[in-house]
Formats: C-alpha cells, structure tokens, sequence
C-alpha cells in the first residue's frame, strides 16, 4: 500500500512539473511550405515576438513559457494570415485549412471559443437580415426595412446579454478582461465602466484588465466640469488650427465626417445657430475625419460652413476625445471646461440660447 501511495505521488508530482514546464504549439497548415510563421504579443503596447517556426512539410512548432495567460497571435512574415490565441502554458493543436482555422488546448482558450461562437452567430444573423434588407430596399419597402433594422438591433441586444452573462460566469479569467478590453474603444463611458464592474478582481489584475481601468480613467477626463486637452490640425486654409487660441464665451467643438448623413443635416442646425449667436459670443470649431479632402471641402462649401474648420484624417484627436459616433458635439466654456456633451438639434440650441441669455 505505501508503494502505491508512493507511486500516485510521484505520478502527480511528475504530471504538475510537466504543467510549469511551458507551452507546446503544434500545427497543420495548408498552402505554406518553408516559410518562417512567428508568435507574437503586443500585450505590451508593441509587437513583441515570442517564438519562430519553419513550417515543414505543413507542419510547425512552437516552444516557450510564459508567467500568466496573454494574447498571442501566429503569423506569417507578409502577415497574409493570422492567428489568435490565448497563450498559457499547456498544449496547442491548430489547424489552419484555406480560411478556416481551428485552435484547441489550454482553458483559456476554450472560453474564448464561447465567447467567439456569440460573434459567430451574430454575423451569421446579419449575413441572412442583410439579403432581406438588399431585396427590400430595391422594392421600396420601407415598413420591411424598419422591421428589419429593429430585428437585427434585437440580435445586437441579446448577443449583448449572452456576452453578459458568460462575463458573469467566468469573472476571473483572464479571457473575461480580453473580451471587454478588446471592445473598450467603441462603448461609451456608462457601458463600459458596467462591463468592467462584471469583472472580479484577478481578471482586473490582467494586462488587459489594467488597460480597461486606465481607459476608463482617461474616459472620465472628458466628464462635464473637466477641461479637455488642446490639439493641432490643418485647417481649411493649410495652416495649423488648435481649440485653445480659439476665444469666445462658449464653444462648440464639432467632430464630423463629410459622408455622414446625420452630420450634414447637424450642419444646418449649426449653421443657423451661428449666424445668430457668433456675434454674441458663440464659436464653432468643426474637426472632420474625412480622408478625402476635396470631398471635406466641398461639404465644407455645400453647407455653407464659414466657421472653423479641421481634417483630422490619422483620426488622432478623435481618439484623444474618444469618440466613436458622429455628429458628436462638445459644448465648452471660455477656459475649454466642458458644459455639455453630445448634444444636438434643440437640445444643443435650447442650451446654447440660454447661457448665452446668462451672460
């Protein structure tokens, strides 16, 4: 009995070293033949190689250790395919055939499979409402049309849910901060700030945890009663344009584009709202990401914008204010202190006249 013990126990202590001793990554690829495939990180804000690979006879291999589970992905040196995965230390198996790629290994990487299913299926439904919405858009039906809108704005919401859910449900894993940090940049402040609240503490922990914490942070930077940072674009006239040598009671700051439909029709909210209060105190200062520039100035003309006008194309300064709609208006006092933000139509006029009225 005592050398059975003994053997259970050797056995387990063998089987927990093997588990520290690292990651193995083994491969099937078709279509590739002795090119080099690396694994890279950027969880550290820059691609960060890991690991090379030759692939031989369609077959590759990876070896290596890490100290906690990150994003990695596997790619080709021209970068023409890529795989992502959840790297810890266990063992890979992928299977990249033509555009489908198959990963299996590691619990991490399993729970991003849930988490990916829910953006499979959501694709899949808008793939099937996208056909219904071509057909009855050629016809003209405009009651199919709405229907259609407001069915797919279902799926968005329970796709939504279901992500809450499995969020709740695997709190601590590092793939629940991964999913939530991946999708940071396009939530609003309320909505993400509720995301990362799902979140328990190790998951916070993570890189990408820290990461959403600090977004939220500078988030936060652009709440009312804050002063926004300055910036510098080119302005119509291809001098540089910045927001605090701009004087005026209070300022509107504008972030559009010229093929938005809703911009062009803010536009003309903001054009007759400048033409009243401009003398009175008010200054616009429109900063467009418009890549095409003859396209912005010619918005510019057609709408009869004579106030002042910026091209962010790099979309930096949208970055630094983060938004992420357009028309996306910031109402601001003399010192660049935020009043209001994402106002527009009366509700930005309603505001606008009564503290011009105060002063």
């Amino acid at each position: 009995m005592e050398r059975f013990v003994l053997l259970i126990l050797v056995l387990v202590s063998s089987l927990f070293c093997r588990g520290q001793e690292g990651y193995r990554i083994n491969g099937k690829i078709d279509g590739i033949s002795g090119d080099v495939l690396y694994l890279v990180s950027d969880e550290s804000g820059k691609p960060d190689t890991l690991g090379t690979a030759r692939v031989v006879n369609g077959t590759f291999e990876f070896t290596g250790k890490v100290n906690t589970a990150r994003s990695a992905y596997i790619v080709t040196a021209d970068q023409a395919g890529v795989i992502p995965l959840i790297l810890e230390n266990t063992r890979f198996m992928v299977n990249m055939n033509g555009h489908r790629v198959l990963v299996k290994g590691g619990e991490q990487q399993e729970i991003l499979v849930r988490f990916n299913k829910l953006n499979m299926d959501l694709l899949q439904v808008q793939s099937t409402l996208q056909q219904e919405y071509n057909q009855a858009e050629q016809s003209g039906d405009q009651q199919r049309l709405k229907a259609l809108n407001e069915q797919f704005e279902m799926a968005i919401g329970n796709a939504r849910d279901k992500e809450e859910e499995l969020l709740r449900e695997y709190a601590d894993s590092y793939v629940a901060a991964h999913v939530v940090a991946a999708g940071a940049q396009q939530l609003e402040l309320d909505l993400l700030k509720k995301r990362y609240a799902l979140l328990g503490d190790a998951a916070r922990r993570t890189v990408p945890g820290q990461a959403v914490a600090a977004l939220i942070a500078d988030m936060e930077r652009f709440s009312e009663g804050n002063v926004v940072p300055d910036f510098t674009v080119m302005s119509q006239t291809r001098d540089s344009l910045s927001l605090y040598p701009v004087k005026g009671k209070f300022k509107l700051l504008v972030f559009w584009e010229s093929t938005d439909l809703s911009c062009r029709e803010e536009n003309v909210n903001l054009l007759d709202m400048y033409q009243k209060y401009h003398l009175r105190g008010l200054e616009i200062i429109s900063v467009s990401r418009d890549s095409n520039v003859q396209a912005w100035e010619k918005a510019i003309n057609t709408d009869g914008m004579f106030w002042k006008q910026g091209i962010d194309s790099s979309g930096v300064v949208f970055d630094r204010y983060h938004v992420q709609t357009v028309p996306y208006i910031f109402l601001l006092d003399e010192e660049n202190k935020i009043i209001a933000k994402g106002l527009k139509g009366n509700d930005l006029r309603k505001s606008v006249s009564g503290l011009l009225k105060k002063k």
